[in-house]
């Protein structure tokens, strides 16, 4: 019994942080993959995703592929893996829309507390939020390739960005095949 509870307190303080840590982690999880990144006031950083991100730009590297985009109010314009995005941002109450061209292809996502839904790049998502009002959790389809129980986690970190900024980060992580 003592050792239960010393492993388990051991435990806790070891892992303290990295429940901190998870608390501040975008997540994309699918049935063939894994996409983490740490999201602080410097970007989003991962071994997939190497992102600075300032009020008004989203630069580095995701997937292996340069990202370069300008922020503003409402739009979203630059280019990732050297292919066009041109997206208008639009913020209602509870509710973020971009809609245009991302990576060279029509793209609509909007973002609400109970959904995450439509396509950005290849990829189209139908997600609602779970019980836990922290989780989303539906269905994707990228190209030929569907997929049942798509996982996706946004932390409060990132749904404290500007509408551009939060729709930026989450279109370069939702567009990944």
């Amino acid at each position: 019994m003592r050792t239960a509870r010393i492993l388990t307190v051991a435990a806790l303080l070891a892992g303290g942080s990295a429940v901190a840590k998870r608390d501040d982690t975008v997540e994309l999880r699918t049935p063939r993959t894994t996409v983490r990144a740490s999201v602080d006031a410097q970007g989003l950083q991962g071994p997939d995703l190497r992102l600075r991100m300032t009020d008004s730009a989203l630069q580095g590297q995701a997937f292996q592929q340069p990202v370069d985009l300008k922020l503003s109010d409402q739009r979203i314009q630059g280019t990732v893996d050297q292919k066009p995005v041109d997206m208008s941002v639009r913020e209602r109450p509870e509710v973020v829309e971009a809609m245009g061209t991302f990576a060279g292809q029509p793209s609509s996502l909007t973002l609400s507390p109970d959904a995450l839904m439509g396509s950005v790049g290849p990829c189209g998502y139908n997600l609602i939020i779970e019980r836990d009002r922290k989780h989303y959790r539906g269905t994707r389809a990228c190209g030929e390739q569907r997929e049942n129980d798509v996982f996706v986690a946004i932390p409060k970190s990132l749904e404290q960005e500007s509408a551009s900024g939060r729709m930026a980060a989450l279109s370069v992580l939702l567009s990944h095949p």
